[in-house]
This record gives structure tokens, C-alpha cells and sequence, in this order.
């Protein structure tokens, strides 16, 4: 709950303008999860393991279980078995990218047996495994794969009852993620001019979901325009609302309340736009000093995801007052 307010005064016409900021704050993100099962076979929904060379282009996935040719669990020994020792490239000991036959991409994360750092040993294990649009052959039990990620995101988060579905700034989904059947996908922008986006899933250990971010907002910019409509004053309010990214938030509800000049006071409230502004206005408004107060921004129940992390972002706090006499 926050209070803010801005005050303006009607002289003939005039512009006044305030600035405030309640606060900011830092936005989660999930974890990888690792697990120290050895006790996972190689065998996938398909059967035993493929001895061509590179991961097969199609084939059954099961969450938190296997991909076509390997499961997690299985040893880096095997996994070359399967897939081939010609990777892309590894990063270290513990990454290693594999090309799919018929084009695409698949990464496989290692992990020690006992859960620590994988050491390059042919007894690492896989820990997750993720692999991207071009490799559309791979269908999870549920019926999802990258095309349904990338052109039906709705489609695949219904496919997920129990996931956690995160939005972008903009209101389209950057991720999905169901932490107990240990499947997650992921839609972040390429280009954000054209809408396009890079769509990766991945398969891990299934686990206990992490608790929710703390949904927050804050109000950081307030401005008020008087003007005359026709030779009526007109007193006009944009709202800025902000989310715990720091990005716009669209689609929250602004609690506010006009003061008049006389001391009344009337309640008002407005639903932020995509560009997290909301809209108030008074018309017929008589000469005198009127004050918007906002006593509550309430966000839609969703989770907003940071596309780009600000780190110690912070908008002073400024209060600006200009009057314009005819």
C-alpha cells in the first residue's frame, strides 16, 4: 500500500508537472535444478539408444525424464555412444552442444555423480538437456513442441496446468516452466521490432517450484496538464506505474483520489495502459488548486519477466511544481 500525490492549480491555463518514485527492487530467476540420481536409465519412450551418429531428429520426449537417445542420468560416456563425440563445441567440463540430423541444436549439461562440478569424467552425468526450434521433431507426452512454443505459446501453457508462466513487458509469454514434471520453455525476443522470438526447451530433474517473486509496483511519474476545451478547463492525469523489472506494467488497476479546491475529494480509478500509464481527467474543472493522490496500484495476477536486467536502478525522487499564467 503507497500513497503519492500530485497537486495542481488552475490560473487561466496553465501546465503543471511532478514526478515521484515510491521505490525500486530486484526480480528473481529461476535455477537450473542439478540432481545426484545415477539411477536413471538410458532407455527413452522409444526404446534403447540410438547408435547413429548425432541426436536423432525426432522422437518422444518425457519431462523430467529423457530426450530421443539419452536420459538424465545417463553417463557422459553414453551420451557420446549415442550422439557421437563430433559435438559443436564444449564449454568446459560441464556444457557440451551436439548438431541434430536435419538441423538444429541440442545442449547437454553435466554434472559429477556426486552433484558437484563435472570434471570431463566419462562418469559425469546429464543434468538437464535443452535443444531449440530447429529441432521441431522433438514432442513432449503432452503434445508440445518448439512450433507449438513458438507460433501457440497459449496452446503450450495449457498443455502445463500446474506451470509457472512468466509475461514480457509487452503481455506475450517468455516462459513456461513446470518445476514438478521438470520441463521448461523458453520464448525470449531476438528482435524486438519484429516480434521475433528464439524458443528453447529443456528437460531437468523435476523439484520443488521456488517460491514467487514479490509482485511489486511503484508509481514513478505523475503528470498533470490544465487546459481549456472548447473555453472549459480541462485538468488531465497520466499515472506511470511501474513492475518489479522496471519495465512498464500494463493492465494495473490505479487507485486514486481528486482533492478540489473546496476540499472535497471524489474517488477515481484507472487501468494502466501497454505503455503503464493510466489516464484521469476532470472537466468543467473551476479555477483553484487540485491534488491527485494515488493510494493503491494493484497488478494483474501474473508474473512479470525481466528481458533486461537492471542492476541498482533507482529514479530519484523529484517534486516539480510550474505554473503557466495567461
Amino acid at each position: 500500500m503507497f500513497s503519492r500525490l500530485s497537486r495542481v492549480t488552475v490560473i487561466g491555463f496553465m501546465t503543471v508537472a511532478l514526478a515521484a518514485l515510491v521505490m525500486s527492487c530486484s526480480s528473481d530467476k529461476p535455477v537450473a535444478p542439478i540432481s545426484s540420481n545415477n539411477d536413471v536409465t538410458t532407455q527413452t519412450a522409444a526404446g534403447a539408444l540410438t547408435s547413429d551418429p548425432g541426436p536423432p531428429a525426432e522422437g518422444t520426449v518425457v519431462e523430467g525424464v529423457s530426450v530421443p537417445g539419452i536420459a538424465l542420468g545417463s553417463t557422459r560416456a553414453q551420451v557420446v555412444e549415442a550422439y557421437g563425440d563430433e559435438t559443436l563445441w564444449c564449454q568446459g567440463t560441464g556444457f557440451c552442444a551436439w548438431a541434430v540430423s536435419g538441423g538444429g541444436q541440442v545442449d547437454v549439461h553435466f554434472r559429477a555423480p556426486d552433484g558437484g562440478e563435472a570434471t570431463n569424467s566419462p562418469d559425469d552425468i546429464v543434468s538437464s538437456v535443452s535443444w531449440f526450434e530447429a529441432v521441431s521433431g522433438w514432442v513432449t507426452t503432452a503434445g508440445v513442441n518448439t512450433t507449438l512454443a513458438d507460433e501457440n505459446p497459449e496452446a503450450a501453457a495449457a498443455a502445463y496446468p500446474d506451470a509457472r508462466v512468466t509475461y514480457t513487458q509487452w503481455g506475450g509469454i517468455y516462459s513456461i516452466i513446470d518445476y514438478e514434471q521438470g520441463i521448461a520453455i523458453y520464448r525470449p525476443w531476438i528482435l524486438y521490432s519484429s516480434g521475433e522470438v528464439h524458443v528453447r526447451m529443456q528437460i531437468f530433474y523435476p523439484r520443488e517450484a521456488p517460491p514467487l517473486p514479490e509482485k511489486i509496483t511503484y508509481v514513478y511519474d505523475i503528470d498533470l496538464l490544465a487546459n481549456k476545451v472548447k473555453g472549459k478547463r480541462q485538468i488531465r492525469a497520466w499515472v506511470g506505474v511501474r513492475n518489479q523489472a522496471h519495465f512498464a506494467a500494463s493492465e494495473a488497476t490505479v487507485f486514486a483520489r481528486w482533492t478540489f479546491p473546496d476540499g472535497s475529494t471524489r474517488a477515481a480509478e484507472s487501468v494502466t495502459f501497454g505503455s503503464g500509464n493510466a489516464y484521469f481527467e476532470i472537466n468543467d474543472a473551476p479555477r483553484g488548486t487540485y491534488t491527485l493522490t494515488v493510494e493503491d496500484v494493484v497488478l494483474e495476477d501474473r508474473v512479470s519477466q525481466s528481458l533486461l536486467i537492471i542492476v541498482g536502478a533507482a529514479f530519484p525522487e523529484a517534486d516539480t511544481t510550474a505554473l503557466v499564467e495567461n
